[in-house]
Formats: C-alpha cells, sequence, structure tokens
C-alpha cells in the first residue's frame, strides 16, 4: 500500500460507495460563486462557456461543487457554494471567474453513483463514517469531484467522489 494516495481504511457502505483516505494532490481551480443550489447549473454554464473559450476543457477538466456553507446550518437557498473545474495548471481569469488552489492534504474520499436525490443522504452517510471512525474534519471546504454528466447515465446517476478535508 502507498502510503502517499491511500492510508488505512477502506469500506463498502450502505449505498455502495467505496470510502477511503487518501492523500489528495494539489488542485487548481477555476471557478464561480453563487448562493443556493438553484444558481449552480448557471455558474458552471458560464464556468464552462469560458473555459471552452481559452481551449481549457479537455479529460483532465473536471467539474469539481465546493461548499462553503453546511446544509445542516444554512437554509438551502442560501448556502454559499463555487461551481469549479479543476485544470492541470493555473490560468488568468478575469470578472467573476476567478482561480484558487488547494493544497494537498488528506481527505476522506467516498466513491458513488448516485440520482440527485442521494447527494444530501450520501453526504450525511460519509460524515457518519467519519466520525464513526474517529476522524475529525479538517478546517478546509468538502467538495464533489463530478466523473460522468447524469444525464447522459441510462439512470440518470451521477458518478462522483465526495471529499471530506480531515486533520
Amino acid at each position: 500500500m502507498n502510503n502517499c494516495t491511500d492510508f488505512k481504511n477502506k469500506l463498502l457502505v450502505k449505498m455502495d460507495a467505496h470510502i477511503e483516505i487518501k492523500h489528495m494532490p494539489k488542485m487548481y481551480l477555476a471557478y464561480v460563486t453563487c448562493i443556493g443550489p438553484q444558481n449552480l447549473e448557471r455558474s458552471y454554464e458560464k464556468l464552462i462557456q469560458w473555459a471552452t473559450s481559452l481551449g481549457l476543457m479537455g479529460i483532465h477538466t473536471k467539474p469539481v461543487t465546493m461548499y462553503h456553507d453546511s446544509f445542516k446550518d444554512t437554509e438551502y437557498h442560501k448556502v454559499w457554494m463555487s461551481a469549479c473545474l479543476m485544470l492541470k495548471e493555473p490560468v488568468n481569469t478575469e470578472g467573476e471567474i476567478k482561480m484558487k488552489s488547494i493544497d494537498s492534504g488528506k481527505y476522506i474520499v467516498g466513491r458513488y453513483e448516485i440520482g440527485m436525490d442521494e447527494f444530501a443522504k450520501s453526504w450525511t452517510e460519509l460524515f457518519g463514517w467519519m466520525n464513526d471512525q474517529g476522524y475529525r474534519k479538517a478546517d478546509k471546504e468538502p467538495f464533489e469531484i463530478y466523473y460522468n454528466n447524469f444525464k447522459e447515465h441510462p439512470e440518470q446517476k451521477a458518478i462522483i467522489d465526495l471529499c471530506i478535508p480531515i486533520q
């Protein structure tokens, strides 16, 4: 087992998730912030249009949703989040499109294949697993990495990694 990428816990849980502790590399994210999930699709549209015009869309470019608020503590339509694109390297941005990096670190990563109505349950399950295993969330934002377009999946499911930074 490679200490840099895998630590000790691998497990299958109720929603057929594969959960592991991973050391994630530094990530470069172009992003647009929004308030509420009702505005997330529009933020992604702006971001993808910008990235496409610069030739940045490719097989290594992955959509990422970063959560700056918790749905547990904030009203659903007021949750602050960012629509992001993971890029190979930082680029110059303008207007409402910004650039940031996330330092490498230790994360609980749950790989899920879920419907749109299963996101909340999956996050709850993953945070529960974190608590049951004795891990503590680090002072960084959790995020989702998307591996497909759920609209093109035969069952309208998203293949995603839910990522919780841990101490």
